[in-house]
C-alpha cells in the first residue's frame, strides 16, 4: 500500500512540475533528484551491497517505513513548491550586482589545473591507477581543488559565454570521470542545464523541444552507465566497451543497479533494524559550517562510521550515505520532519537567489543548488556541508582573484599613461 501511495505522489508531483507553467528552479532540481534517488521505492526493492563472500547484488524488499520516509520527503517538496509558486515566485527578484568579474573563469581554471598537478604529486601518480580503491585511498585536497575549480569554471564560462574556457573546464571534468569520479561532471551539468532553463522564463517542461529533452536524458543515462564502463575503459578493453554499449538491455540493467539502489539500502536497513544513534554526528557537523573547521579543531564524527560496522560488517568498501536515514536514526520522525522543513525552506530561498540577474551570482547559486538539492540524497550532513563550503570558497576566491587581476591591469595602464 505504501508503495502505491509513493507512486501516486511521484506521478501527481511530476505532472505538476512538467505541465504547470513555472520558472525552472531549485524545487524542480530537488523534485527530479528525489524521483531518481527514490527509484527503488517506486520499483519496490533495493539491492544488497557486494561483499567478498557475495559478489552479486541481490534484491531486498523495502520496508514500509522506509517508503514512508520517501513519501514524506516527496510530499513536503511538492507542498513547498506549490506554496512557493502561489506566494513567492512572482515577487520581483533582488537587484544585486557584483563588479565585472568575467576573468573569474580563468582563475577557476588555474585552480583546477593546479589541483590536477597536486593530485599527481600527493598520490605519486596512484590517483590515475586502474583500481578505484587505490584512487580513493590516495586522492586528497589537490583532487578537491581540481574538481571544484573545474566545476566553478564550467558554470562561470557558461554564464559569461566563454566557449573555449568552458571546453577546457569540461575536459578537466571528463578527466575526473576517467579516474573514477562522476559527481563533479554530473552536478556541473545539472547546474548548467538549470541556468539554461531559467532563461526560458515560465514554461511547461513538457513544451521544451524534445531534442533538448533527449539530449539531457541521454547525458544522464551516459553518466549512470559510466559506472559499469570504468573497468574496461581503464583496462583499454575496447571490444568489451563496444559489446556493452551496443546492448540496449545493458542500459536498463545499469539504471536498475545504479547508485540509488545502494543509497536506499542504507535507509532500508537502518529503518528495518531500528538502528538508533545519539546526536553527536549531527552536532559535530554544525561545527563544520566554519571555513577550515578541521584546522580549528572541529570534531569529525561520521555517520557512516557508525552504521556500516553495525549493519554491513562484511562490506569491505565504503557505502554511499543517506541523509534522511541519518536524521531518522539520530532523532526519529520529529528530527526528520524538522530537517525536511529546513531543506524545503533553503530550496525556496535558493530559488529566489537564482533569479538575481548578476551572472557570477547565478553561477554560484546554480552549482550550490546542484549539490544541495540534487546530490543531498546520497550524503550525510557533514559531507554535504563540506561540498557547499567548497563551492562557495572556490567561487569566492575566483571572483576576488578576478577583481585583483583587473585592478592590477588598470594600475599598470595608469602607470603607462602617467607623464614622465
Amino acid at each position: 500500500m505504501t508503495q502505491l501511495v509513493l507512486i501516486a505522489i511521484a506521478g501527481i508531483g511530476s505532472m505538476y512540475f512538467t505541465m504547470h507553467p513555472r520558472v525552472v528552479d531549485a524545487f524542480t532540481v530537488a523534485w527530479f533528484g528525489a524521483i531518481l534517488y527514490f527509484l527503488p521505492g517506486l520499483v519496490g526493492y533495493t539491492l544488497s551491497p557486494v561483499t567478498p563472500a557475495s559478489p552479486f547484488k541481490l534484491p531486498v524488499p523495502l520496508a514500509d517505513e522506509a517508503i514512508a520516509v520517501m513519501i514524506t520527503v516527496l510530499g513536503m517538496l511538492f507542498i513547498g513548491a506549490a506554496v512557493y509558486d502561489r506566494y513567492f515566485s512572482t515577487r520581483p527578484p533582488a537587484k544585486f550586482y557584483l563588479a565585472e568579474c568575467s576573468t573569474a573563469t580563468h582563475v577557476a581554471l588555474i585552480f583546477a589545473t593546479v589541483g590536477l598537478g597536486l593530485t599527481y604529486v600527493e598520490s605519486g601518480g596512484a590517483a590515475f591507477a586502474a583500481d578505484k580503491r587505490v584512487v580513493i585511498e590516495t586522492v586528497g585536497r589537490g583532487h578537491l581543488i581540481w574538481q571544484m575549480g573545474a566545476s566553478v569554471a564550467a558554470v562561470l564560462a557558461f554564464v559569461h559565454g566563454q566557449k573555449w574556457l568552458g571546453a577546457s573546464a569540461w575536459a578537466l571534468l571528463v578527466g575526473d570521470m576517467l579516474i573514477g569520479f562522476r559527481y563533479a561532471f554530473a552536478l556541473s551539468l545539472v547546474a548548467v542545464l538549470l541556468l539554461w532553463a531559467v532563461r526560458l522564463g515560465p514554461i511547461r517542461l513538457i513544451d521544451i523541444s524534445k531534442r533538448y529533452v533527449f539530449l539531457a536524458l541521454g547525458a544522464g543515462l551516459l553518466i549512470i552507465s559510466y559506472q559499469n564502463l570504468k573497468e574496461p575503459i581503464r583496462n583499454g578493453d575496447w571490444s568489451e566497451i563496444g559489446r556493452r554499449v551496443s546492448n540496449p538491455l545493458w542500459y536498463g540493467k545499469g539504471v536498475l543497479t545504479s547508485e540509488p539502489f545502494t543509497t536506499q539500502t542504507v535507509l532500508n536497513e537502518i529503518v528495518r533494524r531500528d538502528f538508533r544513534t545519539n546526536m553527536d554526528h549531527v552536532e559535530a557537523a554544525a561545527q563544520h559550517l566554519l571555513i577550515f573547521s578541521r584546522e580549528l579543531g572541529a570534531e569529525t564524527v561520521r555517520f557512516g562510521d557508525l552504521y556500516q560496522p553495525a549493519l554491513f560488517p562484511r562490506v569491505d568498501h565504503g557505502l554511499g550515505n543517506n541523509i534522511w536515514a541519518q536524521m531518522w536514526s539520530a532523532g526519529g520522525w520529529p528530527l526528520l520532519i524538522v530537517f525536511i522543513v529546513l531543506v524545503v525552506l533553503a530550496i525556496g530561498g535558493a530559488s529566489r537567489l537564482l533569479l538575481i540577474a548578476d551572472p557570477a551570482i547565478s553561477a554560484v547559486v546554480s552549482l550550490s543548488i546542484a549539490y544541495g538539492a540534487f546530490y543531498l540524497h546520497r550524503n550525510e550532513i557533514l559531507v554535504q556541508l563540506g561540498y557547499q563550503k567548497q563551492v562557495i570558497l572556490v567561487w569566492a576566491l575566483s571572483v576576488v582573484g578576478s577583481w585583483a587581476f583587473t585592478a592590477a591591469i588598470l594600475q599598470l595602464a595608469r602607470g603607462e599613461q602617467a607623464p614622465s
